[in-house]
């Protein structure tokens, strides 16, 4: 009865949010507030109705890239906390048919065995693997709790940097912000390259 419960809030809270996610990126945008923009922005990210990119951005417009990044990544570092005790706690079976819909954990599977710390960092780097699926896969694979929540807070870092920035500084420099996209691809390569297998850099 419990799960059930607990379940049946978190799909009231999406759905709530999801009604009302129009107003809710205008009021962001206007950035009149900032607890209670934290307070959303929080919301958001636990229950992802939107892209997250998008919040980010419209922060940092609002408030600035610096303040937008800081906001974001305590926002969805909470978030993940959040979602990982739920899954871990209540959700084990639910979890796992949920990551079999998503190919792109096959060969992360792998590299988690070998090197947990790093693969969420490089998970949570990674464009085409969906955040809350990363949230739900650490807690069905029993990864510890700290471990996992110092490695998604590290790889939140290049991300939510890189859509605050754009955000508050692409229309107003233009260069700049094709630089951060090249910086941070960079860093997408680094962080690739250090996980594969050394037998495989060897062929």
């Amino acid at each position: 009865m419990k799960k059930w419960l607990i379940l049946f809030i978190y799909i009231g809270g999406a759905c709530t949010v999801f009604l009302y996610r129009t107003p809710i990126l205008g009021w962001l945008q206007e950035g009149r507030h900032l607890p209670l923009t934290a307070g959303a922005a929080a919301l958001l990210a636990l229950f992802p109705v939107l892209p997250y990119k998008l919040v980010i951005g419209l922060l940092g417009y609002a408030y600035g890239s610096l303040t937008a990044a800081l906001i974001c990544w305590a926002a969805s570092t909470l978030a993940s906390a959040l979602i990982y005790g739920l899954v871990k706690s209540a959700f084990q079976q639910k979890a796992k048919a949920y990551l079999a819909a998503v190919p792109a954990l096959g060969k992360f599977t792998a590299m988690v065995k070998k090197r947990p710390f790093l693969s969420i960092v490089l998970a949570r780097l990674t464009p085409i693997i969906p955040q809350t699926a990363v949230n739900v896969y650490a807690g069905v694979a029993g990864l510890r709790f700290w471990s996992y929540l110092g490695a998604s807070a590290l790889g939140k870092i290049p991300g939510i940097s890189l859509y605050a920035f754009l955000g508050g500084e692409m229309f107003h420099h233009p260069r700049s912000a094709v630089m951060a996209v090249a910086a941070y691809g960079a860093v997408l390569l680094a962080a690739g390259f250090a996980l594969v297998p050394r037998a495989f850099r060897a062929k």
